[in-house]
């Protein structure tokens, strides 16, 4: 019986995520390169994505489900902010894949329970050569954050690959890329009052343009500065 592809989760991927659609700034070149070899990489890998919140983790690790879909590889995506309430249980059994990908691994870390079902996990995927791909969140250095002795070895012999977030001089190229990508018609006008009202965190700005899309689809509006302020009430 050929086994699918992707194991049955509730977990939604952004079918839009890849490498080309995800804006890449000078400094994660690297990290791109780095992770297009790995996705069609015969090898088993283990690398933790580290970044500081908004720098893009979760679309990157959903453009990398999407790249391992495309090679045909065996792969579960499993987001901690959705499948902390499922229970440990979730990682059992996911040796025999080619890959697991787990978003926001700082969300399960001091927690004695998660730490030690990740810890089985990694056994089970290097005895069965299956790659796990991790994204870890926020500034606290790992040391710190892991209570499991054993785990915190195992992690600290993966692969490290840093996300820079997206720089303030590169906000506006980056926007304006990101519009494109999901053709959502915004003016420089509208995009400058946006960037100059708004956070300056960059995944939160493109969640607001595309706020601004569905209400103007809505509307039957053109994405205009009153619209901006009514619907983001700046």
């Amino acid at each position: 019986m050929n086994k699918p592809k992707q194991l049955i989760f509730p977990f939604q991927i952004n079918q839009k995520a890849s490498f080309d659609s995800f804006f890449c700034s000078p400094d994660n070149q690297n990290l791109m390169t780095r992770l297009a070899d790995i996705a069609i990489s015969q090898d088993a890998n283990e690398l933790i994505i580290h970044g500081e919140k908004g720098s893009g983790k979760s679309f990157l690790m959903q453009a990398i489900c999407n790249e391992l879909s495309s090679s045909e590889k065996r792969f579960a995506f499993i987001p901690m902010k959705k499948a902390l309430n499922m229970g440990v249980e979730i990682f059992q059994n996911l040796g025999s894949l080619d890959t697991v990908c787990i978003d926001d691994l700082q969300l399960i870390l001091a927690n004695q329970e998660w730490e030690t079902a990740l810890f089985n996990l990694i056994n089970e995927c290097q005895q069965s050569k299956c790659s796990l791909i991790l994204s870890l969140g926020g500034t606290q250095p790992v040391e710190e954050s892991i209570v499991l002795p054993d785990l915190l070895s195992r992690i600290k012999r993966m692969e490290f690959l840093p996300l820079h977030a997206v720089q303030d001089e590169l906000f506006n190229q980056a926007i304006v890329f990101v519009a494109q990508q999901l053709e959502i018609k915004i003016d420089n006008a509208e995009l400058e009052f946006l960037l100059n009202h708004q956070t300056r965190i960059f995944s939160l700005l493109v969640e607001n343009i595309i706020t601004l899309d569905k209400q103007a689809a809505s509307l039957k509006r053109k994405i205009t500065i009153p619209l901006i302020k009514e619907t983001l009430n700046i």
